[in-house]
């Protein structure tokens, strides 16, 4: 594996110019909260994940669904139990007859009503995006609504375990899979600091000097690279010949890493960090 180099050594010198470049990038970095999307492709898949985050939820919350092509779905959702469609609706056969409107339990007839309505929705979603907002306490009764394995059995969904990995995680993981012949270095950077970093003392010099430039055109040209809503992303570089280095860069939840790798081999680090962020 790759040589890690101290930290608290001399050789971050070598990193001071980055650094100073990310300080002042992250500074005009757009302000993004948490973002989270429902898992899964299709209908089902979504429609299962949905039930799911009823199934998390305890507190008082609006639970607001939101497709890329910007419909939007209000709930209500306490104590594992989806209490009702809120206004506003979308503008829907049936939906203006649901808002509002306190599902009694779990076979409640309007239940298949509203899963026929988010069936027709999720068919045309490529992502869902999740926001929680508080619900005001006393809005509803705790024991009105129907409860996740109700709404499962109703929509015949299976309700999946919801188990969202944070972000370090994820990175962390990504990078301890790199061996020797994937890549000649990596950088991993939170916030405006490089906090690990593997590869020979030369090559991680090098890296930084290309990560320093790269950031000063990517973060000023994020918004026309990508979605506002993208939790995570990556960005490769590569020159045409196989046994030339490409570089790779990943960013999840404010850390981000640098990968140099050879061309030949840079399409599989991609594939591996796309793994990652779908699981």
């Amino acid at each position: 594996m790759f040589r890690k180099l101290d930290l608290e050594s001399d050789d971050l010198s070598d990193f001071t110019r980055l650094e100073n470049v990310l300080a002042k990038l992250r500074q005009r970095e757009k302000a993004g909260g948490e973002v989270r999307t429902l898992r899964g492709v299709g209908s089902d898949a979504l429609l299962a994940s949905l039930v799911a985050e009823i199934d998390e939820t305890i507190l008082p919350r609006r639970l607001i669904f939101t497709t890329k092509n910007g419909t939007e779905l209000h709930m209500a959702v306490a104590n594992r139990r989806l209490q009702s469609l809120l206004s506003p609706v979308p503008d829907l056969p049936g939906a203006k007859d649901l808002a509002d409107v306190a599902f009694a339990d779990g076979q409640d007839p309007n239940l298949a009503l509203l899963g026929g309505m988010l069936r027709g929705i999720f068919e045309q979603a490529e992502t869902v995006r999740i926001d929680a907002r508080r619900l005001p306490a006393g809005a509803y009764d705790p024991d009105v609504g129907a409860p996740s394995g109700g709404l499962s059995k109703a929509w015949g969904v299976q309700v999946v375990e919801v188990r969202v990995k944070e972000p370090s995680e994820i990175i962390d993981f990504f990078l301890n899979q790199i061996s020797d012949d994937d890549a000649e270095a990596w950088l991993r950077i939170e916030g405006e600091n490089v906090t690990d970093q593997a590869g020979s003392a030369e090559r991680l010099t090098e890296l930084g000097e290309q990560a320093a430039v790269f950031l000063d055109g990517y973060f000023s040209k994020f918004d026309a690279l990508f979605s506002a809503d993208e939790a995570a992303t990556a960005t490769v570089v590569a020159p045409e010949a196989a046994g030339q280095t490409a570089v790779l860069f990943v960013e999840i939840g404010g850390l981000s890493a640098f990968v140099a790798a050879k061309t030949a081999r840079v399409a599989a680090l991609a594939s591996s960090w796309q793994a990652q962020v779908s699981e």
